[in-house]
């Protein structure tokens, strides 16, 4: 099973990928990042995790990243509400047309 963590690099998308790596192996873990250049995404490379960029804005980002993913946990960056309806529906419908679960 693989599981993607969108937003790696936030406040939650972080908790969350410590949370997983207590649960799973490090192979079971793919994490999303906008950045995989950033100091924390070089720091999950460091610990053997796939790191994908993901682009809410760019879908086509979206439907690589999530190839071969079984389950999704979404997480976007902060915007107004148009902003957030726009993202979560890149990621939804890219989570649809890549079969994650």
């Amino acid at each position: 099973m693989k599981v993607f963590v969108t937003g790696a690099n936030g406040n939650l998308g972080s908790k969350i990928v410590e949370y997983l790596l207590t649960r799973l192996s490090i192979e079971e873990i793919i994490v999303g990042v906008r950045d995989d250049k950033s100091e924390k995404a070089l720091s999950y490379k460091e610990q053997g995790l796939e790191v994908r960029v993901t682009d809410f804005e760019n879908q086509e980002t979206l439907f690589s990243a999530f190839k071969d993913v079984d389950r999704l946990f979404i997480m976007s960056t902060f915007g107004d509400f148009d902003t957030v309806i726009r993202q979560h529906t890149n990621a939804v419908e890219a989570a649809q047309a890549t079969g994650v679960k």
